[in-house]
């Protein structure tokens, strides 16, 4: 209880924009979000500047541990405040076996402004059925970094929140959310929402910081039938028409057959789409939300 009230007491930024924000944390997410308090603008947004960027290939060559998770880039239909938290939570989403766009789970968090802020984060996920976990350690890089790499290690992703420095405002706790996909010597390796990726630590430099870290959201899975085994969806081709992408089960037993089910949302019963097999590739609209889980047979 006194982790949570000392987060409550530090100030957040909602989103890209710089607009602060108080939040809380609670130890455990699976699809309860936590309190939302009074929300409070701090003038007119500005969008966030992309940081140098980091050839993804090199970064994996020297990450101890490095999730296929690919940067992606914020969506042109974005505000000019930003869509960095629709982005990472996307980017996850991926992982988890589920394409959403990046409006859909803007409206899934349910804001009252054009971007998601600190609080909506949870209430999207919850909407869209994942699991997770809020950090609630002692606030600085090195418990934060611990977490996170424990969070890796596992194959969960995390949604961070970074500050931009230089930050017009040092007293806000951070101006950027990214998702934190490795980590090795040169600190966590995190895809920016820029379409790049970067290593970022306890720095005081220009660029992205995890200094004073307090701010995590690790992804654990989505919520799915006692029998269902989770997808991954790896994006070969995207227009604004459809999604050409190729879907796998993952945690298959060898000899089992499964079969690999579509559905547009988590509260429909019955799968729109079934195609036995552990793999395969198609096309979805890209307009609409697609969810795929691996059902044995």
């Amino acid at each position: 209880m006194r982790r949570v009230i000392g987060v409550l007491s530090f100030v957040l930024l909602a989103s890209c924009t710089e607009r602060p924000l108080r939040s809380s944390a609670v130890e455990r997410g699976d699809g309860a979000a936590p309190n939302a308090p009074a929300r409070a603008d701090a003038g007119a947004p500005r969008a966030a500047a992309a940081p140098p960027a980091v050839d993804a290939g090199a970064a994996e060559a020297v990450a101890d541990v490095s999730l296929p998770i690919p940067a992606r880039n914020q969506a042109a239909e974005a505000p000019p405040s930003g869509w960095c938290g629709e982005t990472a939570i996307q980017e996850g989403l991926l992982y988890l076996g589920v394409w959403a766009p990046q409006g859909l789970i803007n409206k899934a968090g349910k804001p009252i402004h054009p971007d998601l802020y600190s609080p909506e984060i949870p209430v999207a996920l919850s909407e869209l059925g994942v699991r997770y976990t809020f950090y609630s350690r002692s606030r600085g890089f090195d418990a934060f970094s611990q977490w996170v790499r424990t969070a890796l290690d596992e194959g969960d992703p995390v949604l961070a929140g970074v500050k931009i420095l230089p930050t017009e405002h040092p007293e806000w706790g951070l101006d950027h959310f990214v998702l934190v996909v490795g980590h090795g010597k040169s600190g966590l390796l995190v895809n920016t929402t820029w379409g790049t990726r970067e290593w970022v630590g306890d720095t005081h430099t220009k660029g992205l910081s995890l200094a004073n870290a307090f701010y995590g959201i690790r992804l654990g899975g989505l919520a799915l039938p006692p029998n269902a085994l989770a997808a991954r969806i790896t994006l070969l081709e995207e227009s604004k028409q459809g999604m050409k992408m190729r879907v796998s089960c993952m945690g298959t037993k060898a000899g089992a057959k499964y079969r690999l089910e579509r559905r547009t949302s988590r509260a429909e019963a019955k799968p729109e789409w079934t195609e036995e097999g552990t793999s395969t590739e198609l096309t979805v609209e890209a307009a609409r939300p697609s969810r795929f889980q691996c059902v044995p047979l």
